[in-house]
C-alpha cells in the first residue's frame, strides 16, 4: 500500500541532499523508468498519490542499516557510523537525511526510543558540563542562550527518551558541521532538515539508535553489496564476528560466488562507499534500482522491542536538572 500524508499539518519532509555520502553508487534513473519498475497495482498508487498531491516513497539510494522496522507508524532510524538518519513510515522508507552525532568522549547512547516532545525556536539550556568547558576555553560563561542565529539547537528541537537524557534532533547554527561526528549527543541536522522532520514527525514516533560501521544490501538485481565506515566510537566492529557465516550462507543460498578479497578491501579502507561483492566486475558495477538491507543482524528481534525506552547508559555529560519541557544538549 502507498502511504501518503493527509493531513494539513504533517507532510513528508522536502527531498534534500539525500546523495550526499553516495556519489557514484547508483545509476541514473528517469521518472519513466521507476514507474515502470514498480509493480502494476503499486504503479496506479504511485500515479493516483501524485495526481492527489501526495506524497510517494522515496526509493532507497543509501546503504540502509540492518534494523528491525516497525509494520506501522512513524520510525526513524540513525545508524551512528553512517551519520544519517532514516524515516521510515509504515514500514516504508521515506527520506534519509545527513547528520551530525556525539563525539567520542560525548558518546550518542544506542537503543531504542521514542519521540517525547518537539520545541520551535528552542532556548538552550547549557548543561553544567558543557558551561566547564566553556571556562577551560577561555570562552564568556553562559547558562542559557535564545532563540535567534547564535542558538546551537537552530529552528527546532526534537526530543526522544526521557527528558532527563536531554537527548534530541535538533537544527544547528554550523550547517558545515553536518555530517560528522561532532555534538555533545545529540543528533544534529541542517536547519531546512530539521524543520522538514519536525513537520513531518509526531510524538510517539518510535526512534532506534543504531551502531553498524558494516551494512550489507541486496540491490533489485540480486547483486550482494558491503559499505564499510570508519568505527567512530572505537567498538571494534560488533557486527564482524557474524560476517563471514553471513557471506557463506549467502553463498550457498543462492549458489553464487562472493570475492573475498573486496571484503578485505572495503574493510581496510572504510570509505563508506558500497562495493559490490558478487559482480564479475567490481569496477563497473553500479547499483540496479535501490540497496535493501540484507537481514542478518535484525533476524532474531522478532521486530521492533518492547522496551522502547531501553538504552545504554549516556554518560556524565547530560544534565537531568533542567525543565522537563526544554532541551538542555546539543
Amino acid at each position: 500500500m502507498i502511504v501518503a500524508e493527509t493531513t494539513a499539518k504533517r507532510t513528508v519532509p522536502a527531498a534534500v541532499d539525500r546523495n550526499a555520502t553516495n556519489e557514484g553508487s547508483s545509476a541514473t534513473i528517469t521518472a519513466m523508468q521507476i514507474l515502470l519498475s514498480i509493480p502494476s497495482l503499486w504503479r496506479v498508487g504511485l500515479l493516483c498519490g501524485l495526481l492527489a498531491g501526495y506524497a510517494a516513497p522515496a526509493l532507497a539510494v543509501d546503504p540502509e542499516p540492518d534494523v528491525a522496522i516497525a509494520d506501522q507508524g512513524q520510525h526513524l532510524v540513525v545508524n551512528l557510523p553512517q551519520t544519517r538518519v532514516y524515516l521510515y513510515q509504515d514500514g516504508l522508507l521515506l527520506r534519509t537525511y545527513p547528520i551530525a552525532v556525539g563525539k567520542q568522549l560525548t558518546q550518542t547512547p544506542t537503543g531504542n526510543y521514542s519521540i517525547t516532545g518537539i520545541y520551535r525556536d528552542p532556548t538552550w539550556h547549557i548543561p553544567k558540563s558543557i558551561q566547564d568547558e566553556m571556562v577551560k576555553q577561555g570562552k564568556p560563561l553562559q547558562t542559557e542562550i535564545p532563540p535567534g542565529p547564535d542558538n546551537p539547537l537552530g529552528k527546532v528541537f526534537i526530543r526522544f527518551g526521557e527528558p532527563r537524557l536531554g537527548l534530541g534532533f535538533h537544527g544547528t547554527n554550523q550547517p558545515a558541521s553536518v555530517p560528522g561526528v561532532r555534538s555533545h549527543g545529540c543528533v544534529r541536522l541542517r536547519n531546512e532538515n530539521a524543520l522538514a522532520l519536525a513537520d513531518w514527525v509526531n510524538v510517539g514516533a518510535l526512534v532506534t539508535i543504531a551502531y553498524q560501521p558494516l551494512v550489507l544490501n541486496e540491490d533489485e538485481a540480486g547483486e550482494l553489496w558491503l559499505t564499510a565506515y570508519r568505527d567512530v566510537y572505537g567498538m571494534k566492529d560488533p557486527s564482524y564476528r557474524y560476517l563471514a557465516n553471513t557471506l557463506l550462507s549467502w553463498q550457498q543460498e543462492k549458489g553464487r560466488v562472493l570475492h573475498g578479497a573486496r571484503v578485505d578491501r572495503a574493510i581496510r579502507e572504510r570509505k563508506g562507499v558500497p562495493v559490490c561483492l558478487s559482480c564479475k566486475d567490481a569496477e563497473k558495477a553500479v547499483v540496479t534500482g535501490s540497496l535493501m538491507a540484507k537481514r542478518w543482524l535484525s533476524i532474531d528481534s522478532g521486530g521492533v522491542p518492547e522496551d522502547a525506552e531501553s538504552v545504554r547508559p549516556a554518560g556524565g555529560h547530560f544534565s537531568p536538572k533542567f525543565p522537563r519541557s526544554m532541551p538542555s544538549v546539543s
